[in-house]
């Protein structure tokens, strides 16, 4: 087939001789075109072997441009046939890479000649073009990288998987030195250009780190390539990411490795049974050697009772997951031992036989395990008493017995007293230390036939079999009287009450559920009877529990919707009736119900809302503080009450400053009161006393007199003021007792150098007793009553407009 050939010629004379002239040496012309686009057109839809291009041609666009496009786009060769050759021109014309140039006018065997030789060169640039693809191809099927360095040009070349692998760019370009080096660690670096410098080849197997990735192992050969006619000496290197071959060799060695140090034992048999191979921990299970067992039936060896022979042609359609079950197995010396076993088919794809992998563990501890764990499913780890599944067990068991033989029966429900308070103020150490003590202590109470049981925390229940009320009630008061004796914390003699509850088969409930229900319902009875006591059930109790519950859910209602009031009480100067601050008050109304502190503040502290609600108390109350002392430029204190739960949480100190320094009001205008119940743990509150005083707060005990003695201890307390509860005052000065009381109080707080408040302060004759003992300051109706913000606000304004009176507001 004849070459077919495209003229781009603008002379349509030269054209056309130059179509004859290559009609006769056995070309084909397939076009002839006189301006470049025209040839780019017919270049790219009739795909000739050869272009012979003229420079100069009609239109905008010179023959080098489109030839080189041509070149781009299409990869046909052109040979130039101009007149022109001037180097301007030959610069041009070079950077399309043409396969000839001839000058016009042109001899007719010169242009067969040029016309045969450059479509050979073609015929042979096609060729190496195809042995390159073939070879790329090779390459990527293999999945192989290749890099190229240029030592003298400084230059590197990747291809292939290259980037894939090593995570660099495979494009040319200047390096200093091979980028591919750095991916090495720097002891294989040095040891590739030592044994290049040694050998001129490298075959290695190493790990490489890509900026991107984690460490890749690969197989890597490197040879130094020598250089050809105007060339320089460059390094071939080839790459095979090999990390999978690695990981699968890693594999095998580890379950070598398994095999050799698991405790479990393993043992290979084969369709016969006979044993292949076994482990070491096989051999020290049974006792044997291996080559004693080699050979031998696994059945007749280590089986008690032997596996039927059907058995194992079973285990083929159980596939990877086998077959597992205890099993009595023996060893050399005849001891049966319990063991779980797991026997597993190894079957292959070739013709090989098939294997059986018995894996084989030793459960005799375990057994013996078991009958602990039963023991300790139904104790307290703490104080070995029965736990709550021993006592819904036992409490099903005696129900069952007692409506069988028509006899009574008991629950009892111990509660401790404040032992919350304890546990978080003195740490849970010496709490669960306590919780032992009571435990004890319940033991040597109670009778043989019941059965004791700590149901959680600080609870306790006793179930008594075949026990009448006047039994139940005979150990309630012994459990009293024991559970009372001081118990030693530490440097702390501490003392823990409790509270009982008292159900009763039949009369309170027949079913665990309605006795349980009944005993709890007595033992909150006794809790509000004033603790230290017990209660038998009856029908009212229940209602009082329904109504505790209510208020509960109100009053974590009103927490979370702030739903809450605080009024302010004026505390006076005794001696001359001046204002000096005031104590803030929670008050709370629900319902279009005022209920009082003394009934919702303990619902919060026992049920964890407390310190939610202590926070926002102390807030407001610095805002509101800081406000009036600004307004009235006026030094006025303001008192906020502090539950014993928010002064032992940890963060008590830094909650305070954190109020402090964002309602701007200063550290000695706020005196936080505390109750007595904070000398349980003396040592404690020593601590917590002294980090609020750095703050600067001073520090009140409310309501003294009232709680534990405290005498002994006060001096050791930071505090700054004793409150003299109302309690004594209501009666002072007509009673004498409490008005000794007070006068006690008073000379304490003095020869302490504490100052001293009188509270519920209501008659004139109680003001002047107090002036007259010494006392600093009162509050109380006879001055004013509690104010809302608004009234507050109104007294202030005329307070400070028309100065101090006798009483207001009451």
């Amino acid at each position: 087939m004849a070459n077919r050939i495209q003229i781009v010629e603008d002379e349509r004379i030269v054209a056309l001789d130059l179509k004859i002239a290559l009609q006769s040496l056995g070309f084909d012309v397939v076009a002839s075109c006189a301006s470049g686009e025209e040839a780019i057109a017919a270049a790219g839809k009739l795909r000739p072997d050869l272009i012979l291009m003229d420079i100069h041609l009609e239109g905008g666009m010179p023959g080098t441009e489109a030839a080189l496009i041509i070149r781009q786009t299409l990869d046909i060769p052109v040979v130039y046939l101009t007149a022109f050759a001037e180097e301007n021109i030959l610069q041009q014309a070079e950077k399309s890479a043409p396969y000839g140039y001839l000058l016009k006018p042109f001899e007719l065997r010169e242009l067969n000649a040029t016309i045969r030789m450059a479509l050979a060169c073609r015929t042979a640039e096609v060729e190496v073009h195809k042995q390159q693809k073939l070879l790329m191809l090779a390459v990527e099927t293999a999945q192989l990288g290749i890099w190229e360095w240029d030592q003298q040009q400084s230059t590197f070349t990747g291809q292939g998987y290259f980037g894939k692998i090593t995570g660099l760019d495979m494009t040319p370009r200047q390096e200093a030195v091979p980028p591919f080096l750095r991916l090495l660690e720097l002891a294989d670096q040095s040891r590739l250009n030592q044994l290049l410098k040694d050998r001129g080849r490298v075959d290695m197997i190493t790990t490489i780190t890509p900026d991107d990735g984690d460490a890749v192992w690969v197989e890597m050969s490197v040879q130094e390539y020598e250089p050809q006619w105007q060339e320089s000496a460059k390094q071939i290197g080839v790459l095979r990411d090999i990390t999978e071959r690695i990981k699968s060799e890693q594999l095998l060695q580890q379950a070598g490795a398994v095999f050799q140090s698991t405790a479990e034992g393993i043992v290979v048999i084969d369709n016969d049974r006979l044993v292949k191979s076994a482990n070491p921990a096989f051999l020290r299970m049974t006792g044997y050697s291996l080559m004693e067992i080699l050979g031998q039936d696994i059945d007749e060896l280590l089986h008690v009772k032997k596996h039927t022979p059907e058995f194992y042609s079973q285990l083929k359609q159980l596939g990877d997951v086998g077959w597992h079950g205890e099993l009595m197995c023996q060893r050399k010396n005849g001891e049966h031992f319990p063991a779980w076993e797991h026997i597993c088919l190894v079957s292959y794809d070739m013709d090989l036989p098939a294997h059986y992998i018995i894996g084989c563990t030793d459960v005799s501890s375990i057994k013996k395990a078991e009958i602990e764990l039963n023991r300790m499913a139904f104790h307290d780890a703490l104080t070995d008493l029965g736990n709550r599944y021993l006592l819904n067990e036992q409490l099903a068991i005696e129900l069952q017995r007692a409506e069988t033989s028509s006899t009574q029966m008991g629950l009892v429900f111990i509660d401790l007293d404040g032992f919350k308070l304890i546990n978080d103020g003195m740490g849970h150490a010496m709490g669960d230390q306590l919780l032992k003590v009571v435990a004890q202590r319940i033991r040597e109470t109670i009778r043989r036939a019941d059965i004791p049981v700590r149901f959680g925390g600080d609870e306790f229940f006793i179930i008594c079999p075949h026990s009448s009320e006047q039994d139940c009630t005979t150990m309630a008061d012994r459990l009293l009287e024991k559970l009372e004796q001081p118990m030693q914390a530490g440097k702390d003699s501490i003392v823990v009450t409790c509270s009982i509850g008292i159900a009763l088969y039949p009369q309170h409930g027949t079913t665990a559920e309605k006795l349980l229900s009944a005993a709890d319902s007595a033992m909150y009875q006794a809790k509000q009877a004033g603790k230290r006591r017990y209660c038998t059930f009856n029908e009212s109790m229940a209602e009082k529990v329904h109504e505790r519950l209510r208020l509960e859910q109100r009053l974590r209602h009103a927490v979370k919707t702030r739903s809450f009031t605080l009024h302010y009480q004026p505390l006076i100067r005794v001696v001359d009736s001046v204002l000096i601050g005031f104590e803030a008050l929670l008050r709370w109304q629900d319902e279009g119900q005022n209920i009082p502190p003394d009934v919702f503040i303990p619902v919060a502290e026992e049920c964890g809302l407390i310190q939610e609600l202590g926070s926002w108390v102390l807030q407001q109350a610095c805002i509101e503080a800081r406000r009036w002392n600004a307004d009235y430029h006026y030094p006025l204190k303001v008192a906020v009450n502090v539950s014993v739960m928010q002064f032992i949480e940890p963060d008590f100190r830094q909650r305070v400053a954190r109020e402090l320094a964002d309602s701007g009001l200063a550290p000695h205008l706020l005196e936080l009161e505390i109750t007595e119940s904070v000398l349980q743990s003396l040592e404690n509150s020593k601590r917590i006393l002294k980090d609020l005083k750095q703050i600067g707060v001073s520090v009140a005990i409310d309501d003294f007199g009232t709680g534990y003695s405290s005498m002994a201890v006060l001096k050791d307390l930071a505090v700054d003021r004793l409150k003299i509860d109302r309690s004594f005052i209501c009666n002072t000065p007509v009673q004498s007792q409490d008005a000794a009381v007070c006068k006690a109080i008073i000379m304490l707080a003095k020869s302490l150098m504490l100052g001293i408040t009188a509270e519920g302060v209501e008659e004139i004759a109680q003001v002047e007793f107090l002036r007259e003992n010494g006392c600093d300051t009162f509050q109380g109706y006879y001055y004013s009553r509690p104010l809302d913000a608004a009234a507050m606000e109104q007294y202030l304004r005329h307070y400070f407009n028309n100065g101090p009176a006798t009483s207001v507001s009451r």
